[in-house]
């Protein structure tokens, strides 16, 4: 493996007739570090120590990292400074662990439990969960990760009384847990989607800035009639987009 020291060194004369601009070996020389001396959430050198190790200008410097940003290999964290990107997921609208579904594009699934507690349903959670205001829920805080990145914040609810000693089990894989040891299996569910700027709270749990956006994914699922689960799950904007298959509701419809 390269190191960063090797792929620092002033860059050569250009060997292809004079016409690659130095902003594109940089770019080029920015790829290579990217690929062979840096992982995920790691951050590039300085542009001070670029510069100094290039030979070339700041100017020069900013514009090769713009164009890594731009393209998505990089991205910038205001304060801190430049960091190789982590995975980014494109997902379907379906019902399914968030686990299987990293699986499935081949990253590695992890999940951080932050919290976990009884508390009283209050009158959202008690509609959406089709309980008595009031009604004992345990309440689960989890961090969603992909390759080490933080991809979701997640809260979810679930009826004490459907899953008795809920909070003595292994929390990190919720669906596997109802399915095995009380029986009930998801088999349908709706979900709405909006869009959210990160607070405080959700920009310390997910490492990005305040005010970066958010996909933000509110679900109800069942199991059979029983409704077993009210989540909303925080995405992050930069790192996961929603793909879906849509369908004429009629014929006769003006475009």
């Amino acid at each position: 493996m390269s190191t960063s020291g090797d792929l620092l060194a002033k860059l050569p004369t250009d060997q292809e007739g004079g016409t690659t601009t130095k902003r594109v070996r940089v770019r080029r020389r920015l790829e290579e570090l990217i690929d062979t001396g840096l992982k995920p959430g790691d951050a590039i050198p300085s542009e001070r120590t670029l510069v100094a190790g290039l030979g070339v200008s700041r100017v020069t410097v900013r514009q090769a990292i713009a164009d890594l940003v731009e393209v998505g290999r990089l991205e910038r964290v205001h304060g801190k400074g430049t960091y190789v990107t982590g995975p980014q997921v494109d997902s379907q609208l379906h019902l399914t662990s968030f686990s299987r579904e990293m699986r499935e594009r081949g990253l590695r699934p992890e999940t951080k439990v932050l919290a976990a507690s009884q508390v009283a349903a209050d009158a959202e959670v008690a509609e959406k969960l089709h309980v008595p205001v009031g009604r004992p829920v345990v309440r689960v805080e989890r961090l969603r990760l992909a390759d080490g990145t933080p991809m979701a914040h997640e809260v979810g609810y679930y009826p004490s009384a459907l899953f008795p000693g809920l909070l003595e089990q292994k929390l990190d894989t919720l669906y596997d847990v109802f399915a095995t040891k009380y029986g009930f299996v998801v088999s349908s569910g709706y979900q709405t989607v909006r869009s959210e700027a990160a607070d405080a709270v959700h920009a310390h749990v997910l490492q990005i800035p305040r005010k970066a956006p958010l996909l933000v994914q509110e679900r109800v699922t069942k199991s059979g009639d029983t409704t077993m689960e009210f989540a909303t799950s925080w995405y992050r904007a930069d790192r996961y987009r929603i793909h879906m298959k849509i369908t004429p509701a009629g014929t006769g419809n003006g475009a």
